[in-house]
């Protein structure tokens, strides 16, 4: 068949209306044969038909080699990364069936998805002319990522704006990353540098017999900034082998001089989060005042009860928020520790006992003013409390 935009974009049209369709799921009674049966043979059927319909295309051999290998270097960068935040949280049992049958469940059911899928991508790409393929590129990402949103979510749930926001950070955002990187990756003339990043990733959460329990904004980092990463590294060889690029050109592209700004701003977020020793808290009542004004962060040390004194300010555990106030005494009783806490600027002690499993840790340090956003998070999520926000009266 000869190269045809209009063709392309119809067969793209065909995979929205499909992939809505089976994204809401309208007949809820079919959704085991859907999954089983359904999906992966639309897919594969689709990839066959275009390999026959559309011929041959001729693959960019001098460009193949370093984006294959690049890719290869940041799955093995995603694998370790997500290893090692390990270190930082803690590690809990894989929610996947990870036996012979659950592993051939998956790659059925998935695997056979993605490869054709990615194949069907480098098609319709390649099948107009190349001052169409960005255009084509971005029009299959933006089909790809819609028909990836689960909207059974949405139907019938309590949908709040810390909900979609979480959502979109969570799932949308690494799903826009991703789709961006294997568009441009289609567009210099292959496919399976995508096909190796998804299926060494997947079979990663599909076998290994642990996982991270880490905090989904932890994870969302990760895989949202790692193809992001690799992107800025095939567009560095692109332009390395193009011989009109002047050097000035190729060190404004060199991704090795915004990798340490994406590190940095990475540990910035975790430490946000909390995932190292000390986190901040944002200071939401004005309990603490003249000491800690609403506004404030607080820098927790996390600790226990051996290391913290009368006159210390705490952070300590309620049921549903978080308190920042200071120790007015310390007892200890059957071998545990209780301590009387008070806010500088309330005139009676806190009306309950903190036990020393209460205890997040003291404030070492603290900042005027940067706290405002959390708090405004805090109010956004309502009842979803995912940052921890000081709230004693």
């Amino acid at each position: 068949m000869q190269k045809s935009r209009n063709a392309t974009i119809a067969i793209m049209i065909a995979i929205l209306l499909y992939g809505i369709l089976g994204s809401i799921k309208l007949v809820r009674e079919i959704n085991i044969v859907y999954l089983y049966i359904i999906n992966p043979l639309f897919w594969i059927i689709l990839s066959i038909a275009l390999y026959f319909l559309l011929g041959k295309n001729v693959e960019n051999k001098k460009s193949k080699k370093p984006i294959i290998e690049y890719t290869i270097i940041a799955t093995l960068v995603f694998i370790i990364v997500y290893m090692l935040s390990g270190l930082f949280v803690t590690f809990g049992k894989n929610p996947y069936n990870t036996t012979i049958t659950g592993l051939l469940h998956n790659l059925w059911i998935f695997g056979s998805v993605l490869i054709a899928k990615e194949y069907i991508r480098y098609k319709l790409i390649n099948n107009v002319y190349e001052k169409d393929k960005i255009k084509m590129g971005i029009l299959i990402s933006v089909i790809y990522v819609i028909i990836d949103i689960e909207m059974t979510r949405f139907i019938g749930a309590n949908i709040t704006l810390f909900s979609v926001m979480k959502y979109g950070i969570q799932s949308v955002l690494p799903n826009i990353a991703k789709n961006v990187v294997f568009s441009y990756i289609a567009i210099n003339g292959t496919y399976l540098a995508s096909i190796i990043y998804q299926m060494i990733t997947n079979l990663y959460f599909w076998i290994s017999p642990i996982l991270p329990n880490a905090p989904w904004i932890m994870t969302a980092i990760i895989d949202t900034t790692i193809p992001v990463i690799l992107f800025l590294y095939i567009r560095f060889v692109k332009n390395k082998l193009n011989r009109f690029k002047s050097k000035e050109n190729l060190m404004n592209t060199d991704p090795r001089n915004i990798i340490p700004l994406v590190i940095a701003i990475i540990l910035a977020i975790w430490f946000a989060i909390g995932i190292f020793p000390i986190k901040p808290v944002a200071i939401a009542s004005g309990s603490m005042e003249k000491e800690l004004f609403v506004g404030d962060i607080a820098i927790i040390q996390k600790c226990n009860a051996n290391d913290v004194n009368v006159g210390d300010i705490i952070e300590y555990q309620m049921e549903g928020y978080t308190v920042v106030h200071r120790i007015m005494e310390k007892n200890q009783r059957n071998g545990e520790f209780y301590f009387i806490t008070k806010g500088d600027n309330n005139s009676s002690p806190d009306r309950d006992e903190v036990r020393e499993d209460q205890l997040i840790g003291k404030v070492v340090f603290k900042i005027r003013y940067l706290g405002y956003p959390a708090i405004w998070l805090h109010i956004v999520q309502a009842n979803e409390q995912t940052v921890e926000v000081e709230t004693g009266t």
